[in-house]
């Protein structure tokens, strides 16, 4: 009688363990299904019918995280950069709230990576600089061997300056002192992190391309007539070099298109 009564009962909770299972299982499969028709609709730039097929993805399973990047990603998407309405700002900060939901649910390094990419472009885009640039810092943290958010860091940082500047440095004389040495000080970290992302990777074309930027706004920021002048021969330099390895590049493109297509060349 004991072993019959025993029997039942792991029968009884066997059956129960499976039916759960199963239940779990045919979630997934229907937050495959949403996450599915959600790629069909952002492929199509159907962004407000993608967002509702995320969401109910994640819904059903809250442990895909695929579906949590690409719903990020659609919010993303609706942001117009320096838009200031109340809306865009509302999908920005959505975006921003999903992406950060990202970091929680895993530590995944390229997952983490392509979502600080992200929320570093979209504090550039809300003209939060400082926001943005903590986020490429933390990229460096997980990827250091990634030149990109060193780039990224220059990018912000050259803006900041030329919007000061001017298009010729007109506007220089004009600057207060204390606020032209910390424009000073954005540029000499510009400077800094383009050249080490140039070691880590030397046919960084961009890369060079803002180091030489940023050598103009050092030579803006000059008072000497000579040392303004070395300032300008070194841009003109990087800006040749940079050209030339943009044009050798696309060249090399062109020509692995073509032998990919079975062109000759």
């Amino acid at each position: 009688m004991y072993s019959r009564r025993k029997y039942c009962i792991l029968t009884i909770l066997l059956v129960l363990v499976m039916a759960a299972s199963g239940c779990t299982m045919l979630e997934q499969l229907k937050a495959r299904d949403q996450l599915n028709k959600g790629v069909n609709a952002y492929t199509a730039k159907h962004y407000d019918d993608a967002i509702g097929f995320f969401q109910q993805a994640v819904a059903q399973d809250p442990d895909l995280i695929e579906a949590y990047l690409y719903l990020a990603a659609a919010q993303r998407a609706q942001f117009i950069p320096q838009g200031t309405s109340r809306e865009n700002l509302q999908r920005a900060r959505d975006s921003i709230k999903t992406f950060e939901e990202v970091l929680k649910r895993t530590s995944d390094t390229t997952h983490q990576s392509t979502v600080m990419a992200n929320l570093a472009g979209i504090y550039s885009g809300m003209g939060r600089h400082d926001e943005a640039k903590n986020w490429y810092r933390k990229r460096i943290d997980v990827e250091p061997d990634n030149p990109e958010p060193l780039y990224g860091i220059a990018t912000i940082n050259w803006q900041l300056s030329y919007d000061e500047t001017g298009m010729t440095g007109e506007n220089v004389e004009i600057l207060e002192e204390e606020r032209k040495e910390e424009i000073g000080a954005l540029v000499d970290e510009g400077i800094d992190v383009l050249k080490k992302a140039l070691q880590l990777d030397s046919e960084y074309a961009d890369a060079m391309q803002y180091l030489n930027l940023l050598y103009r706004e050092k030579a803006k920021l000059t008072e000497e007539e000579e040392e303004k002048a070395d300032w300008e021969r070194e841009a003109d330099k990087l800006a040749l070099q940079a050209l030339d390895l943009k044009r050798t590049q696309q060249a090399d493109e062109e020509a692995s298109r073509k032998r990919l297509g079975g062109e000759k060349e």
